[in-house]
């Protein structure tokens, strides 16, 4: 997960002096014949100024795109190596997979903070259960308007959903209806209902002993009553 900076406080002036330092090692006078008869400080200034407003991610992103790079990068160019266009499929599915990671707990695989607000915004539900070409447009729009910040938030930690409660085993199950209707059994000649209306009461009492089976069967027991 990259954290993307917010700062705009210019880069440390060290590391653009390893900075050049690793392009004047890869490139030789290509590189020196750039700022030929230019103010080399004045330069590294600019790219101080600028390049704070990366990440340290992404500055290293960058710093290692340039063994692939014949040509010394402009400041332009070399910020488009540290952060590089996304395609919006590849950024779908990537999205698709971080959704079902967080669902079980993990804070998921995301190369940019903005392929996850875009999801966010697109809802974990329709990027599971709807194709590409369904929600393309809105996947795209979502995207772009993400990038378009320039910053980012940093990516929260999942929250973890409580597990179900285990359902009750056949066993207990009958024991609570047994148990139940011996209560009703036992009330029948004065009301037949009055059984259902002792667990309802203990319920809105508070009481906690009651299961969810025993106050299921009072709520339906009075329910039938009023018809």
């Amino acid at each position: 997960m990259n954290q993307l900076s917010t700062s705009t406080d210019p880069l440390p002036m060290a590391w653009v002096e390893k900075l050049f330092e690793r392009m004047i090692s890869l490139y030789g006078h290509k590189f020196l014949d750039m700022w030929r008869d230019v103010d080399l400080q004045a330069v590294k200034g600019i790219w101080a100024q600028e390049l704070g407003k990366l990440s340290r991610d992404e500055i290293a992103r960058g710093a290692n795109a340039l063994l692939a790079q014949e040509w010394p990068p402009t400041l332009p160019q070399f910020i488009k190596l540290c952060r590089p266009a996304i395609d919006a499929v590849a950024a779908y599915y990537a999205a698709v997979n971080g959704v079902i990671a967080r669902e079980h707990g993990n804070i998921g695989e995301w190369s940019h903070p903005a392929i996850f607000w875009a999801s966010v915004k697109v809802g974990a539900f329709d990027l599971k259960h709807q194709t590409y070409s369904a929600i393309k447009g809105r996947w795209e729009g979502a995207l772009n308007e993400e990038l378009a910040k320039g910053n980012w938030t940093a990516i929260p930690e999942p929250m973890i959903a409580l597990p179900p409660p285990p359902p009750a085993s056949k066993e207990v199950a009958e024991r609570y209806i047994a148990e139940t209707q011996v209560i009703k059994n036992q009330d029948s000649k004065v009301d037949h209902k009055r059984w259902a209306k002792l667990i309802m009461e203990r319920h809105k009492a508070g009481d906690k002993t009651l299961t969810h089976i025993q106050i299921s069967f009072a709520k339906e027991a009075l329910s039938n009553a009023l018809h």
